[in-house]
């Protein structure tokens, strides 16, 4: 039976996702960003009997059609949604309504999921891949992975994932690299034992140390929120390092390409909303989309109305 993976490209949450849905069922893998979801599905051949999505929320301007997309594999085969991001409990219904297998908790990250899910089928060395995902989206004190990093050496798996990180980050506008990751994953090599991993890390290490200074001279204050137009892929680091910088609760680095600005959020636990929820709504009002985390996000909107997406979203930060 043919098995099509779809998951998040940007992270390394998704890609150890992928690889452990490729372990176990030996997936064609699909790796795609937010917004860019429905039309990653569209490419699924009518030879797939089995799809399974990992670590790619959807908000309410596109629920429908993704619900929609997702009965359709689950009406030929099998369906499967392993997700972590916040779901409305109207759109969670109609997922398993639609006889698709539905994983979801907001307290693991997708790549634990996965591994929960598949455990069974999986050598014992995917565990590891699980513990990457959980260290590089801050969830490795979730129950289930803080069990797992009680049983391993924290320090090797801190060194291991962040290896990882700044290597996705250094190549991740290569496709070809992003999809060469997933692959020796799946054969569970260890990232240091990934040709180029060590070097792009390392490498990436001298562009962080410039971005922290690049955001203090371009980034901009409103509100409780720190804004900057960035050409980094990781743009979500850059968002990371304008809290910081500018001590305020919330940052927003912005990347415009293809008529689009593809946005990316980060809060500290000063924050007063769940960012997730209340950028969704934002972005599919000025005609984009987006969700994630409480306090790690993304939308995107056109390009010309992310100062009015920015003015919103400081109205309630």
């Amino acid at each position: 039976m043919k098995t099509v993976c779809v998951s998040h490209v940007k992270d390394v949450d998704g890609l150890c996702s992928a690889a452990i849905v490729r372990a176990a069922t030996g997936a064609e893998v699909i790796l795609t960003d937010y917004g860019k979801v429905l039309a990653a599905l569209g490419t699924i051949s009518d030879e797939a009997k089995r799809v399974i999505v990992c670590d790619l929320g959807t908000d309410a301007g596109e629920s429908e059609e993704f619900v929609a997309r997702l009965a359709s594999f689950a009406r030929r085969g099998e369906a499967a949604y392993l997700d972590h991001h916040f779901l409305p409990r109207r759109v969670k219904r109609s997922i398993e309504g639609a006889g698709v297998r539905l994983v979801h908790d907001t307290n693991e990250c997708s790549s634990v999921l996965a591994f929960q899910t598949f455990r069974d089928v999986l050598p014992a060395e995917a565990e590891r891949l699980a513990i990457f995902g959980a260290v590089t989206d801050d969830m490795d004190g979730s129950p289930a992975a803080s069990r797992m990093m009680e049983q391993t050496d924290r320090g090797f798996v801190l060194l291991e994932a962040t290896l990882l990180s700044n290597a996705l980050s250094f190549r991740g506008e290569s496709p070809g690299f992003q999809k060469s990751m997933v692959s020796e994953l799946a054969k569970m090599k260890q990232p240091h034992e990934i040709e180029g991993v060590v070097e792009y890390a390392v490498r990436q290490l001298a562009v962080s140390a410039s971005l922290s200074k690049e955001v203090g001279r371009k980034g901009k204050r409103m509100g409780r929120l720190a804004f900057v137009e960035t050409s980094e892929y990781s743009s979500g680091n850059v968002a990371r390092w304008l809290t910081g910088t500018f001590g305020v609760p919330v940052g927003v680095a912005i990347r415009k390409r293809n008529g689009l600005a593809e946005v990316e959020l980060r809060g500290t636990s000063d924050c007063r909303v769940h960012l997730g929820k209340t950028i969704g709504p934002i972005a599919f009002e000025l005609g984009g989309s987006g969700g994630g985390h409480r306090l790690a996000c993304g939308c995107h909107v056109p390009e010309g109305k992310e100062m009015k997406m920015l003015a919103e979203l400081s109205k309630v930060v």
